[in-house]
């Protein structure tokens, strides 16, 4: 197993790890909009907002797990399809989910289609920025994208759903090798 780090548990991210997210997230979004990257945020929240709470929970993860996040602001797309990567080598790729809400679901919008060949896991952290944020697990890519879990949320975009007593605190140890 991967983990020893428990479903509940709550990190708090210090000042500094907060300035890198508000420029993580202004200069990701900004950058996106250049390139005319489709947005696939699912909330009626205002984009910059949205990503503000899903790189502070990127970072709240990488952090709770030592790992280091991806933080490149500048690159073109096609970008990375995955937030974090598990040790060992050649290691789990995982796209972390945040939501504000506390018993919030872990959606994965359904517009991503073959971009979800490039994940692994999802992970779901809860919390509101300035933090703390809260792990509450992972689901292996194969469980959760499946035609029984679409739903519609916000906006009237499909969505793939996973409540949080679906999900995991662990990787099983043969997804590992």
């Amino acid at each position: 197993m991967l983990s020893k780090i428990k479903i509940g548990q709550v990190i708090s991210l210090n000042q500094a790890e907060r300035k890198l997210a508000h420029f993580v997230a202004k200069n990701r979004n900004g950058n996106n909009r250049h390139f005319n990257t489709t947005n696939l945020k699912i909330s009626a929240d205002d984009p910059a907002t949205v990503d503000l709470e899903g790189v502070c929970g990127e970072i709240a993860f990488c952090k709770l797990f030592n790992v280091y996040p991806d933080i490149d602001t500048d690159r073109e797309p096609p970008h990375p399809l995955y937030d974090a990567v598990m040790p060992p080598p050649p290691g789990i790729r995982i796209d972390v989910k945040t939501t504000k809400y506390e018993n919030g679901k872990l959606l994965v919008d359904a517009r991503k289609g073959s971009k979800t060949d490039g994940v692994d896991y999802y992970a779901l952290m809860t919390g509101q920025f300035p933090g703390p944020y809260t792990f509450r697990g992972f689901i292996a890519k194969e469980h959760i994208i499946q035609p029984h879990r679409i739903g519609t949320l916000i906006k009237g975009f499909k969505t793939y759903m996973a409540d949080q007593s679906e999900l995991t605190d662990s990787i099983p140890e043969q997804d590992l090798f």
